[in-house]
């Protein structure tokens, strides 16, 4: 049974945003006892174990995603699928991906891919009946597992779906997430506590970049670009944890170059914070113009590749 404790308050308004509670925290509590309640940035990466680190992480609130969607189409429409694979496809509709898949975007509170496409783990209230006899329609075989149902096929994605928890598994060799959440995840790493500090939990969109060994030949531990949604303010912020003070102001540095007077994001300001390894901040007001728009892939190009590879 879904208990409701907390409900977000929509307030339409007119503007860029038109809804005071769009990154709102959790809106249920527990589902069937798996302790998946909450739409946070933190929660949604407590379910990827610590193994993943090195990759790369894309995290949709998809509830606050589908509000501010249907608030300023124009604005968000870069969210697109709400990080929901399945929604992703050139033909695919809401009743097909219903009758193929047995869950909805309504089901879905939150979304977070590991890799590029190797696995994908929601967070909502799923019907495991449903999903079940959906894709045993097209061929898949279940099998019973602790607190949910297991959907594979030969040459196919394998599905886990619990009442809260629905995990994909690509055919590669991306990483298996867990239907439970992991004994320790990258939301107990010290990188990750950081970044999402600098970010903030109530973000709506957010994707993390790695801890990967040759990010720290450019003088970076951890990135990450967020997007928060407040009142009439639509604003993204990049934070880069710094391997050193000297590793900071160069990161810095090549940052203020894109704030310059005629540069995209000029008058943008750029943080460098205190510490041995500082953080490094940047933020910017979203607007429909490319690169400004949130989620769009320019503003990652121009602003993280920089910072990560010596030869941008």
């Amino acid at each position: 049974m879904r208990m409701v404790t907390k409900r977000c308050v929509v307030l339409v308004l007119t503007g860029v945003l038109g809804m005071g509670a769009a990154a709102c925290g959790a809106e249920s509590d527990d589902r069937n006892g798996s302790g998946e309640g909450g739409t946070g940035l933190t929660s949604a990466l407590s379910g990827v174990p610590a193994s993943a680190g090195e990759q790369t992480l894309t995290y949709r609130d998809v509830k606050a995603g589908r509000r501010l969607v249907a608030a300023d189409k124009a604005l968000y429409a870069g969210l697109g699928d709400f990080g929901v694979w399945e929604l992703g496809g050139r033909r695919a509709t809401a009743a097909s991906v219903k009758e193929s898949y047995g869950f909805s975007a309504k089901d879905v509170d939150t979304s977070l891919m590991v890799g590029a496409g190797r696995a994908q783990r929601l967070t909502g209230a799923f019907d495991v009946e449903a999903a079940r006899k959906a894709m045993e329609k097209d061929g898949y075989r279940s099998s019973d597992r602790d607190g949910g149902v297991r959907l594979s096929k030969e040459g196919q994605a394998t599905f886990d779906v619990s009442g809260s928890v629905r995990v994909t598994k690509w055919l590669d060799s991306g990483p298996v997430l867990p239907l439970e959440k992991p004994e320790r995840s990258v939301a107990d790493d010290a990188a990750y506590k950081s970044v999402i500090a600098c970010l903030g939990d109530d973000v709506y969109e957010a994707g993390l970049y790695g801890k990967r060994p040759g990010y720290r030949k450019q003088g970076v531990v951890l990135a990450g670009i967020g997007g928060r949604a407040h009142d009439s303010a639509s604003t993204e912020k990049m934070c880069v944890l710094s391997t050193s003070k000297d590793a900071a102001e160069k990161i810095a540095e090549k940052l203020r170059a894109k704030t310059a007077a005629g540069e995209r994001y000029a008058g943008s300001q750029v943080d460098v914070g205190d510490g041995d390894t500082p953080m490094v901040s940047m933020s910017w007001k979203n607007t429909t113009e490319s690169g400004l728009r949130p989620t769009d892939q320019d503003r990652t190009n121009e602003l993280l590749k920089p910072v990560l590879y010596a030869w941008r």
